[in-house]
């Protein structure tokens, strides 16, 4: 590993984090070391010769032997940013896998025991390396004392893989888990594409593809396919979201450091974390199903255009579906789901939300986010069931596009707290876009601005003066793309690139799809070039924090 490493690494500038600043030096993973999918390592070295050894096997028909190349592959993926927390990944699949055949083996309250041992000791793992800094902090705080203590490192990966493994053991104790062996495990656990930042998968979506890894593929296929969703993730992700985190990140560090913000800043910062954030994610989502694509694999669609969604529950089951999918089958459902009284259902729905929302992060923004993302579940309830539904309000267009406008703005606003460091600081953000007294960019914003290459493009063509109208005109543009254009799902529709196709998301108003030829190859080439050009300075995605 460590040979592998120094042979193939390559010196490039300092990554720039264009995410959220780590509350402890030491709590999160540096981008250098983790092996990010818009990396040069990760592009030209690793990807290929990962698929190269894939295709030699799979040549031969040794699915097993595919198998556990993929596995030995994402280990060393998993590996590149600390070796040491190997041991933490596989102790988990080694853990989980046997608590699973035990659960196949025994009945009654044996079964019901490991079961209950299995939950709490995965549990266990997240409490401690997601939360346990936040824990001591809190108490030392309320009890005005002072503790010397290490930092816990929040490994790669732990909140995505503990939930897809509670769901094997949950429905392992259901008899729902098909006949499978270590190696098909291992890989459902730790299969890169997905490993670090999700979808979440079902291991009965993914155990059967594994076994059949071995048949004959259209390689030309999935390799067309595969390319042109990684490419145009990449596009998302190195030009537009990270572009985006130019105008975000000034605007939180200012309030984290006590700085009064103006109005049009305040607005600029919100709306460009908002836009930096959806093309960071769907930019990820793009990718993992692109590479899954490359090897025969399909993955479950984990963004459905969620800013184009017409309530705050519409948007969650569009906005990390997957993640949504399991609040629903493992929180939502064993509170009682619908299957009590009105007063209980809005508990279940709150504390479900609220779930969601902590899940992100241990933090007071997280708590404070997860508390309003519950109450307006809750009030989207109580006004279909008493206003928009007996009105016959959903059916009309105006109020479509008004439901739609309403919950983006809602989002939008609430990602305030998910950005900023502290409660504090999402107060002074809030206080900014009410200051009525200052209009226009401050003058340490617009220095910042002037650093960045964005402005310096815009001053070979003379617009680097515009910086007001530069940045809202990019914020427009991107909005109308959100809101108008088809996603990368809705493109390759027809070519069946993903295991679900369910009727969520809004149609696009533009509608057209990616089809083999020259055009779109010649479209896909820029996109790359362009997404090369940006390569000198990569950035983490913004859910590896979590």
């Amino acid at each position: 590993f460590a040979i592998f490493r120094s042979a193939v690494s390559l010196r490039r500038p300092p990554c720039e984090c264009l995410g959220r600043p780590a509350r402890h030096p030491s709590t999160r993973p540096h981008p250098v070391a983790a092996m990010l999918f818009n990396s040069i390592e990760f592009l030209f070295i690793f990807l290929p010769a990962v698929w190269f050894g894939f295709w030699l096997l799979q040549r031969l028909g040794r699915p097993r032997l595919i198998m556990a190349w993929l596995i030995l592959a994402s280990f060393l993926f998993y590996g590149w940013w600390n070796p040491i927390y190997l041991w933490l990944l596989a102790l988990s699949i080694g853990v989980n896998y046997g608590l699973g055949g035990a659960l196949q083996r025994w009945q009654g309250l044996v079964k019901k025991a490991l079961l209950i041992c299995g939950i709490a000791f995965n549990i266990g793992l997240l409490a401690y390396f997601k939360y346990g800094n936040f824990f001591v902090e809190s108490i030392a705080v309320l009890n005005d004392v002072s503790f010397n203590f290490s930092h816990i490192v929040l490994p790669l990966a732990i909140s995505f893989y503990t939930f897809q493994q509670i769901t094997y053991l949950v429905d392992t104790s259901k008899g729902l888990t098909d006949s499978h062996g270590f190696l098909e495990y291992c890989l459902f656990v730790s299969f890169f594409p997905q490993l670090i930042a999700g979808p979440i998968v079902h291991h009965q979506e993914m155990l059967g593809q594994f076994k059949q890894l071995g048949t004959p593929q259209e390689t030309s296929r999935n390799l067309s396919i595969g390319l042109s969703i990684l490419v145009i993730g990449l596009f998302k992700k190195v030009v537009i979201a990270d572009s985006f985190g130019l105008f975000a990140t000034p605007i939180f560090t200012m309030a984290d450091s006590g700085v009064a913000l103006y109005t049009l800043e305040s607005l600029a910062g919100t709306f460009s974390y908002a836009m930096q954030l959806y093309f960071d994610f769907s930019g990820y989502s793009d990718m993992a199903i692109g590479l899954a694509c490359l090897f025969g694999l399909k993955l479950p669609v984990n963004f459905y255009s969620p800013y184009r969604a017409q309530n705050i529950s519409d948007f969650w089951r569009m906005w990390h579906a997957t993640l949504s999918r399991f609040l629903r089958d493992y929180v939502y459902a064993p509170l009682g789901g619908f299957l009590c009284s009105p007063r209980r259902q809005r508990f279940n729905l709150f504390m479900t939300m609220f779930a969601g929302g902590v899940w992100h992060g241990a933090g007071w923004t997280f708590f404070l986010y997860g508390v309003f993302h519950g109450v307006y579940v809750v009030l989207h309830q109580i006004w279909r069931i008493r206003v928009s539904g007996p009105l016959g309000l959903v059916g009309k267009g105006w109020y479509k596009a008004l439901a739609q406008l309403f919950t983006f703005l809602v989002v939008v606003f609430t990602l305030v707290l998910f950005r900023a460091e502290t409660v504090t600081a999402a107060a002074d953000v809030y206080q900014g876009l009410m200051n009525a007294d200052y209009w226009g960019f401050s003058p340490h914003y617009l220095q910042v601005l002037q650093a960045t290459n964005f402005f310096a493009i815009a001053d070979m063509v003379g617009l680097a003066g515009q910086a007001v109208t530069l940045v809202f005109g990019s914020l427009v543009l991107a909005i109308m793309g959100c809101w108008f254009l088809p996603s990368t799902w809705q493109l390759f529709q027809p070519f069946d690139i993903a295991l679900d196709k369910p009727p969520i998301g809004r149609a696009a108003v533009l509608s057209f799809s990616w089809q083999p030829g020259k055009v779109w190859a010649l479209f896909i080439a820029l996109l790359f070039i362009a997404s090369c050009l940006n390569l000198t300075q990569v950035s983490e995605f913004l859910y590896f924090q979590f």
